[in-house]
């Protein structure tokens, strides 16, 4: 049997699993350290503003390369990459604490989220790919509960860290050292971890070594054959409506006179990682377009509960909606922008899902620097909830014309939803 090969359904939850699932909790510590990343900006005497181009030229970098660490993931594997990201990370974060120029800030910052893109792309991929098909959702969720004890961690350490003087130069080369410090252990885990093997390509299928990755059809004509249509979009929104939580709500508790973040993700991530234990079998239930609607309104009323507060005991009910949100959104749609894609595809079935929420946070990180520089953090917030209320309400009419369309030819695409026979001759899909 191939290594990648989905294991029994009672075997997914492996000694390997949990190996790599330790080295994610690592790795997104230090990562999510980084949501103080804008008190250094501000340190240094730049505004909001400022801070929102770094991020922004950040995720251009990232979009420039996504695509190709997809097809690098699928060529060789899990483990050159992780390793390779980690290191970069490690190097460029660690780097950025002894410069003042803002263009080689803005250099390292790109290089650390390049790198740090690479290394998500490998944990989803591994996550879809060692899950059986029906069971998908459920191990990329759990693997997410890795990246909610990262989120808990890092905001809680970083608090810590900047617990003294914020004027002084000392905590930030603390804050810097411990981000590079948390992603080389997580390479150093990982180095220890039995990882698989990429996907070799089936020999039954027609020219299968002209379609071996880095010797077949052009990533764009991968994609082309395999588009994931709407759930494209919700990744976009996803990602701009994480970009506000992850830079832009510590300058908020900034200027609310509140310096500490650390309640909304003590709140946020045990609401997002008790709900998918709970819950972790909604999208086969319920079906996943359902489970990420219903995600989508949660992280949109939990936008609007932000507005206007004005003490830290008032995030709580943002993080607890918010939590959920995320909760329900990630695992179903990333599932369903890969399920298109074969096997020894994933890796760029993963890329373009990030690389959409990649473009999600260039426009958020933009966007909303320049609505709160221009208006306030209420009416940049107000707008954010409009906007993913009104993709919840797009990807709704669509994934529903896609239910009818798919009823009316009689049969349904194999990459697509899963449909089954009900004893009253009804077609039930749980994708609905």
């Amino acid at each position: 049997m191939n290594e990648l090969e989905p294991p029994a359904a009672d075997r997914l939850y492996t000694r390997r699993f949990f190996h790599v699932f330790g080295a994610v909790v690592l790795f997104m510590t230090g990562l999510a350290l980084q949501f103080h990343f804008g008190q250094y900006v501000q340190y240094l005497g730049y505004g909001v503003d400022t801070l929102g181009h770094i991020l922004s030229i950040s995720m251009i970098g990232t979009l420039l390369v996504r695509l190709q660490i997809g097809r690098w993931v699928d060529r060789f594997g899990f483990r050159p990459i992780w390793l390779t990201g980690t290191l970069v990370v490690a190097l460029a974060v660690g780097s950025i604490q002894f410069t003042e120029r803002l263009w080689l800030i803005t250099i390292l910052r790109a290089l650390s989220t390049v790198a740090s893109s690479a290394v998500m792309i490998t944990v989803v991929v591994f996550a879809a790919q060692v899950a059986p098909p029906n069971r998908r959702a459920e191990s990329i969720g759990t693997m997410g509960l890795a990246g909610f004890l990262g989120m808990i961690a890092g905001p809680t350490l970083g608090d810590l860290i900047f617990d003294g003087n914020p004027n002084s130069i000392i905590p930030y080369r603390v804050f810097f050292s411990a981000s590079a410090a948390c992603s080389l252990l997580a390479g150093g885990v990982m180095l220890l971890a039995r990882l698989p093997r990429p996907v070799d390509t089936p020999p039954t299928l027609p020219d299968s070594a002209a379609s071996l990755p880095g010797r077949g059809p052009s990533q764009i004509k991968v994609v082309l054959e395999h588009w994931p249509g709407a759930i494209l979009l919700v990744s976009v929104v996803f990602g701009i409506a994480f970009s506000f939580q992850s830079t832009f709500l510590e300058r908020l508790a900034e200027e609310r006179g509140f310096k500490d973040i650390k309640l909304f993700f003590l709140i946020y991530c045990p609401t997002a990682m008790l709900l998918r234990l709970i819950f972790r079998r909604l999208p086969e239930q319920i079906g996943r377009t359902r489970t990420v609607l219903l995600g989508l309104v949660l992280m949109a009323t939990g936008q609007l509960a932000l507005v206007g507060i004005r003490s830290q005991i008032q995030l709580l009910v943002p993080g607890l909606l918010m939590g959920a949100g995320h909760c329900f959104i990630f695992p179903s749609m990333v599932d369903l922008g890969s399920e298109r894609f074969r096997a020894e595809s994933r890796g760029t079935a993963a890329a373009l899902i990030f690389a959409a929420g990649d473009v999600g946070m260039l426009i958020g990180f933009a966007a909303m620097g320049e609505v709160i520089d221009a208006f306030d953090f209420d009416v940049a917030l107000t707008a954010l909830a409009y906007c993913v209320l009104g993709c919840a309400v797009f990807f709704a009419i669509a994934r529903r014309r896609a239910v009818f369309s798919r009823r009316r030819d009689g049969g349904f695409n194999p990459g697509g939803w899963k449909r089954r026979e009900q004893p009253s001759g009804r077609v039930r899909s749980r994708d609905r």
